[in-house]
């Protein structure tokens, strides 16, 4: 299966793609553990068990489109059964040329660049295979990696919460 995008060491794919095998949903609603989904919404924050994965990933993907990010060269083989739990993940909810994002990084890949590899990655996708002109992105201000991620991406502050969410947003 080809990559729709690739980066130096990423390849993302579109997860809806890779529902047509019932068990990638479970290996890839595994990165949900409660480091990786602390700061996402709640109803992000628990981890479906396997046999309701595929119905819980399936309902989120009318709702957004979900990217999965494996390290470089991972799916290689013809078979579209995924073995390991994503580097990470990029959510998309798009509004005609608006797009409101949130991604997550599986916990073993923090603090190695991976989080502003896969956002810059995801932002060169949207900007030349959509039509949004327009990034939003809410960050808990606790969560420093994301907040130092968006930044690097060049996103600007717009709202500033001390406790709730701070938003910034980016025009492609």
């Amino acid at each position: 299966m080809k990559p729709l995008l690739q980066t130096a060491r990423l390849d993302l794919y579109s997860c809806q793609s890779l529902m047509t095998n019932p068990h990638n949903a479970a290996v890839i609603t595994g990165i949900l553990t409660p480091d990786t989904a602390a700061f996402l919404p709640a109803d992000w924050q628990i981890c479906p068990a396997a046999k309701h994965a595929f119905d819980w990933l399936s309902n989120k993907l009318i709702d957004c489109e979900i990217y999965l990010a494996l390290p470089t060269g991972a799916m290689e083989h013809e078979s579209l059964e995924l073995q390991n739990v994503p580097l990470g993940l990029f959510i998309v909810h798009l509004e005609q040329s608006i797009a409101h994002i949130g991604y997550l990084i599986n916990a073993q890949y923090w603090h190695q660049g991976y989080g502003t590899e896969l956002l810059c990655g995801c932002l060169t996708y949207l900007r030349t295979h959509s039509l949004v002109k327009t990034v939003y992105a809410g960050v808990d201000p606790n969560n420093l990696g994301s907040v130092r991620t968006l930044e690097k991406c060049n996103f600007q502050l717009v709202s500033k919460g001390p406790q709730q969410n701070t938003f910034y947003t980016l025009n492609l």
